[in-house]
């Protein structure tokens, strides 16, 4: 399959998968709760939509209008050299 026709294919699965979360609780409450943008991927998968956590994670918001993507900082932080122990 030509890649650009997979990106499509990709993203609009994507669009109709944050459409439905919008609709269904149970959907956005389980995705609420995902760690990563493959966590996503797999619970889409399970309510038929194909799409990879890195096809996520690389969306942009001007591709979707009306659906704002909302990205978690999930590098680790540490309190070094800060007092209290």
């Amino acid at each position: 399959m030509c890649m650009s026709l997979r990106r499509n294919l990709s993203l609009n699965q994507l669009k109709e998968f944050l459409q439905e979360i919008k609709k269904n609780k149970r959907l956005y409450e389980k995705v609420s709760k995902a760690g990563t943008a493959n966590d996503i991927a797999s619970i889409a998968r399970s309510f038929g939509y194909e799409f990879t956590g890195n096809e996520l994670k690389s969306i942009n918001n001007k591709d979707l209008k009306g659906i704002k993507i909302k990205k978690q900082d999930t590098s680790p932080s540490y309190p070094f050299g800060e007092s209290g122990n």
